[in-house]
């Protein structure tokens, strides 16, 4: 029985893409294989249903991402509970104080240290101090980033496109692997569509624009509303479907008064959002996967989305939708009018976005990752035996008097 410690910065259901990928983890791991123990500081809301050893740490809240918190490693307290575990791997989310300790711990104690790369900060900086910001300060703060993956054995990229921006950040090709994600085959369907769904705030006939995100200046609010504006002025019958919440949405219910905002929805409600409307727009640049890009997929949807990131990957140009250059709302448009004018390439496109994404198994993903796990313990151990064995030598006198 392998033993994994996971220091989790999100562990609340449905939270964001990295939470909701975790809990898939965490759902899915074998028992008979593996036994977990779960440091964080954001819990599940119910811990009676939670399936693994859980360590809860005080934490800070974070004033520019509502909702998040700064997990603050209880040193005393946590070197207690690991001693206890005796873990054999130690694997992270963030690059965050729970990432420091993660690091420092496995190296005091000669264990490997894994990540799976969630987030690509080096493209959030400009979002938050600015293209000046970024030019004086983006090299330093991007190097410290780097540490976190620079002092892993291992870094899952969601990406060939992100693992190459690590290799050019610093991070060596040895020490990346690239782990995709995929989503659970039935939960994403057409079979979810609801034709009356939007009837009491649409009128029928309209064509529906749907964006699924949380509502964050990273996730590219601003272009949001730039081709919202330009929608509006082509075709008075295309309405915008804004599903998720976040600190934008009041600023962007204000500019998109005929928008429908839909708020956070989950479980069926969001599978049936999904088939029920007819294009998936993401003009988001910072996406080191893009799970609302498959999920939209699953559903049938051809995805107009931002030539960046995860979604270059998943987006096969011209065949399931179209990939723009960041920052052209006019494109951005003009190929969501051009796919919605079109019947015919409106469901073809669909129709291979389904195909392509049932090709993806979770399944096949996980079985990878349980693989990595032992592969990386394996290693490590292996390691510690070589070091720990003795040099057998003959001494030259010994062997001289054998003649």
């Amino acid at each position: 029985m392998r033993k994994i410690a996971i220091f989790a910065d999100v562990l609340e259901e449905n939270f964001d893409g990295v939470s909701i990928t975790l809990h898939k983890i965490l759902a899915a791991i074998p028992s008979d294989q593996f036994k977990i123990l779960v440091i964080t500081a954001h819990p599940p809301k119910d811990l009676s249903q939670f399936p693994h050893q859980i360590h809860l740490c005080p934490y800070l809240s974070l004033p520019f991402q509502k909702g998040y918190r700064l997990g603050l490693p209880d040193r005393k307290k946590l070197n207690i509970v690991l001693a206890d575990f005796k873990p054999d791997l130690i694997h992270f989310t963030s690059p965050s104080l729970f990432g420091r300790f993660a690091i420092r711990y496995a190296k005091k104690h000669n264990l490997p240290v894994m990540n799976i790369y969630h987030t690509h900060f080096p493209v959030y900086l400009q979002y938050y101090i600015g293209k000046l910001g970024d030019l004086l300060f983006g090299g330093i703060i991007k190097h410290a980033l780097m540490w976190f993956y620079r002092n892993s054995d291992l870094t899952l990229a969601p990406t060939r496109t992100i693992k190459k921006d690590l290799i050019k950040l610093g991070i060596s090709h040895e020490g990346i692997k690239v782990w995709g994600r995929s989503l659970q085959v039935g939960d994403f369907s057409p079979d979810f569509k609801d034709p009356a769904l939007f009837d009491v705030v649409i009128p029928r006939g309209h064509k529906k624009v749907l964006f699924v995100s949380r509502l964050i200046k990273e996730k590219e609010m601003a272009m949001l509303y730039k081709v919202y504006r330009k929608l509006r002025k082509a075709d008075k019958n295309i309405t915008m479907i804004i599903t998720g919440e976040g600190p934008k949405r009041e600023w962007l219910e204000n500019k998109m008064p005929k928008a429908v905002f839909t708020g956070k929805k989950v479980g069926l409600e969001l599978s049936k959002i999904y088939a029920s409307c007819d294009l998936f727009f993401f003009p988001s640049v910072s996406e080191t996967f893009g799970n609302v890009v498959i999920e939209a997929m699953a559903s049938g949807l051809p995805v107009v989305a931002a030539d960046a990131g995860g979604p270059s990957e998943l987006v096969r140009h011209k065949k399931t939708g179209y990939l723009v250059k960041p920052g052209k709302p006019k494109k951005f448009s003009n190929r969501i009018i051009e796919i919605l004018a079109n019947e015919t390439m409106q469901q073809e496109m669909g129709q291979e976005a389904q195909t392509y994404i049932q090709s993806r198994s979770i399944e096949s993903l996980h079985h990878q990752l349980w693989a990595i796990y032992h592969e990386s313990i394996r290693k490590y151990q292996d390691e510690k035996e070589k070091a720990t064995s003795p040099e057998v030598t003959l001494d030259q006198s010994a062997i001289a008097l054998t003649k």
